[in-house]
């Protein structure tokens, strides 16, 4: 997407903004519809990327800078709780890490079945159910293989689905290729460094492919403490569906209410995050 990357989805008087982040599909539709579930006096604001700009910066790093200094200007003197959902996860701790060396730290980050990059190249995947996940699709029971095969196959079911016939694969082609811009961050070898503001992870219960990855999916010994974990219906792609977004309302309500009401010191200072008991 050329231009701002950020969407205000409600404006609010209070102290605290949520901030959630696409995942690599660079769509921020899912939590649009998040939105009117949510509650609590606080503003929402969404990042997304519809395309690829050969001009954004292709990193970690590049991506929580230009995100960051975005929702800065758009928000001076709220208090962010970001949340990142997949490829998202790593940008906001990022986020986290570089507003509190400001002194700008957030109340806290939310993690939706999201791990360090470790893990995240690490994860079970194939193609049928990287597309399906990404188009809101049931692929598992094709047989095509190859990208172009399922992504015709793809177009074939939304055009029945929507009434709209000619809808082909390489109609959807530019959807892969920012998700596929986005995973190729992590080939790189970036490694994530810790945040000292509360995190909370959640995960999807009915994921498999994150195989022997330990329950906080790694994220408990990167940042040097327990990070409370909570689960929800769904697997990594099918998590937000719609139909389970009251119940990941509730999740994140619950989060700011508890972060708000305990001021985090990383708001004022740069601190170093420090073991807790779980």
């Amino acid at each position: 997407m050329r231009g701002n990357h950020l969407v205000r989805l409600r404006e609010s008087t209070g102290p605290n903004a949520l901030v959630l982040i696409h995942p690599a599909s660079g769509s921020a539709a899912s939590y649009r519809a998040l939105e009117p579930h949510l509650g609590g006096d606080f503003s929402v604001y969404a990042f997304q990327a519809t395309g690829v700009d050969a001009g954004r910066p292709r990193s970690i790093e590049g991506i929580a800078q230009a995100y960051l200094a975005e929702f800065q200007a758009a928000a001076p003197d709220a208090t962010p709780i970001y949340v990142g959902w997949s490829f998202s996860g790593p940008v906001v701790v990022e986020m986290a890490r570089l507003g509190e060396e400001q002194g700008r730290g957030p109340a806290g980050v939310i993690l939706l079945d999201s791990a360090p990059p470790e893990a995240l190249r690490g994860r079970t995947a194939d193609h049928a159910a990287e597309i399906g996940g990404l188009l809101g699709l049931d692929l598992s029971a094709t047989d095509a293989r190859s990208v172009d095969e399922l992504l015709d196959e793809a177009a074939e079911l939304i055009a029945v689905a929507s009434d709209t016939p000619g809808l082909t694969g390489a109609d959807l082609r530019p959807f892969w290729d920012v998700y596929v811009w986005h995973q190729g961050i992590f080939d790189d070898g970036w490694q994530a460094r810790p945040c000292a503001a509360p995190l909370l992870m959640v995960r999807a219960q009915d994921e498999t492919g994150w195989n022997a990855e330990p329950e906080c999916l790694g994220w408990s010994a990167l940042v040097g403490r327990a990070v409370p974990v909570v689960r929800a219906p769904g697997t990594h792609y099918t998590l937000m569906d719609e139909h389970r977004l009251p119940g990941i309302a509730r999740i994140v309500d619950r989060a700011i209410e508890e972060w708000a009401a305990a001021p985090h010191p990383a708001r004022e200072r740069v601190v170093r995050p420090s073991p807790v008991s779980s």
